[in-house]
């Protein structure tokens, strides 16, 4: 199964297989990178500005793309559980 990935103007969203929903809020990212640099797999930078957008949100560790997400200098990465809760930040 290929991964739903949603990216528009103001955001990039993903769920993953088990369950947690990945979203980069790119109104307010600054393209700054380093969620592309710790997690290359999930995110990389968009052609047009270097904003953050995600490309397969199953090919690391949950743990691994909340560190990604902790790396973001404006918690411009959000990223909810299966139930919906906001686990970061």
């Amino acid at each position: 199964m290929i991964p739903q990935v949603m990216t528009n103007q103001e955001k990039s969203e993903a769920k993953t297989k088990t369950g947690f929903t990945i979203t980069v809020d790119l109104t307010k990212c600054i393209a700054a990178g380093p969620c592309a640099a710790i997690s290359p797999s999930v995110f990389s930078q968009r052609d047009s500005d270097d904003k953050a957008i995600i490309v397969d949100p199953d090919s690391d560790t949950i743990e691994n793309i909340i560190d990604a997400a902790k790396s973001c200098p404006i918690l411009a990465i959000i990223i909810k559980d299966k139930e919906g809760k906001q686990i970061f930040p």
